[in-house]
């Protein structure tokens, strides 16, 4: 692993000086599992999923009300009507360091794959100017529901949309250059690997115009499996990946999580 040259590296964002390039996923995954994350470990330690409903305070200005459904996790394939942890730290972070991340009104376009409850995109939707939430179809009327509980406006700047990993991506989708594409919490088993990283392979090499800025990737991670851990960053060897440092994670998350940022290698050279 390197660490990171700012002045050799042309990027839409600057990156931190104590983020670490990751080129080995063997020597990453037993970093981050052997030092990372601590011995009394209880996964999912921040969020009550119990509770109907929650307030969740993203920073001093805004809290995302979120409605959740037990019940609903009994549907195979079905995780997204409860928080997760990572939803929530993914969900600071963009907030927090939006300056850092250069996030606008009036150009910033940000997607975001496997929605669940939509605390992340629903936070984003003030700051910038299109969010688009996706997720598989029997999430989607709840998903609306924690979107329509959170704002009153008509015309509000974001899409709720389906979209299944590893098919086809609705035109609708492909019509924007998205600038960032987000997910948290979304590599929880090896089946899901392959169909995620086409998906997002797929989003992040689409522009219709070459003079804009590629998409930038960023995943927030719980370290729940070291195999699942290697095979994605394995699969992900397509991307340029850095691992930002914990310390822009937040308090209650500078231990047994991770957020990368990422982005296709076919641009490397390019921005």
């Amino acid at each position: 692993m390197e660490e990171i040259n700012n002045e050799n590296l042309s990027f839409p964002i600057s990156i931190p000086q104590d983020s670490i390039k990751i080129n080995d996923a063997y020597e990453e995954v037993f970093l981050l599992f052997t030092e990372g994350r601590p011995l009394e470990w209880q996964h999912n330690r921040v969020v009550t999923q119990k509770e109907n409903c929650v307030e969740v305070l993203i920073d001093d200005n805004i809290s995302v009300n979120i409605l959740q459904n037990q019940s609903l996790l009994s549907l195979r394939g079905t995780t997204g009507t409860v928080l997760w942890d990572s939803s929530i730290m993914l969900a600071k972070f963009m907030n927090n360091h939006r300056m850092w991340l250069k996030l606008s009104t009036e150009k910033t376009k940000i997607l975001e794959l496997g929605s669940g409850c939509g605390l992340t995109g629903i936070s984003l939707v003030p700051l910038v100017k299109l969010v688009a939430l996706t997720d598989q179809e029997n999430v989607l009327p709840h998903l609306w529901k924690n979107v329509k509980r959170n704002f009153e406006k008509d015309n509000l700047n974001a899409i709720v949309t389906e979209l299944l990993w590893g098919e086809e991506i609705d035109k609708d989708i492909l019509q924007h250059h998205w600038d960032f594409v987000i997910a948290s919490d979304c590599i929880y088993n090896e089946f899901i690997v392959n169909a995620f990283i086409k998906t997002l392979t797929k989003i992040c090499l689409y522009r219709k115009n070459k003079k804009i800025q590629p998409t930038i990737a960023i995943i927030a991670l719980e370290l729940r499996s070291d195999t699942v851990h290697l095979e994605f960053l394995e699969k992900l060897n397509e991307f340029v990946l850095w691992r930002l440092p914990n310390s822009m994670y937040g308090k209650e998350f500078n231990r047994g999580y991770v957020i990368y940022v990422a982005w296709h290698k076919t641009y490397d050279n390019s921005f």
